[in-house]
């Protein structure tokens, strides 16, 4: 891996944890300018918004975490991108 492609999944891990403990806190109602930031409400989710976002982070993480590690992207990296796109998506749908 180049070093782009390696900041580019550092970047992707720390977005993904980040999100994680964001979406936690709004579950437990916490509300701090941690869960305010680029945060927006939607239509299409309701009451689930915040559980929905969860498998994508995880899998981000995890994915992130192994690509990292093993210093190749193959399958995962294929993953993680598709998985930031549907993350990209459901954020600009009202």
């Amino acid at each position: 891996m180049n070093k782009k492609t390696i900041i580019l999944f550092w970047v992707t891990f720390i977005w993904a944890i980040y999100h994680l403990v964001r979406d936690v806190l709004q579950m437990v109602k916490i509300e701090n300018i941690l869960t305010q930031i680029g945060s927006r409400t939607h239509l299409w989710c309701g009451t689930y918004c915040d559980y929905i976002t969860l498998p994508f982070d995880f899998f981000i993480i995890i994915a992130s975490g192994i690509i990292l590690r093993r210093k190749k992207v193959g399958i995962l990296g294929i993953g993680v991108v598709v998985a930031i796109f549907l993350f990209l998506l459901m954020w600009l749908l009202p």
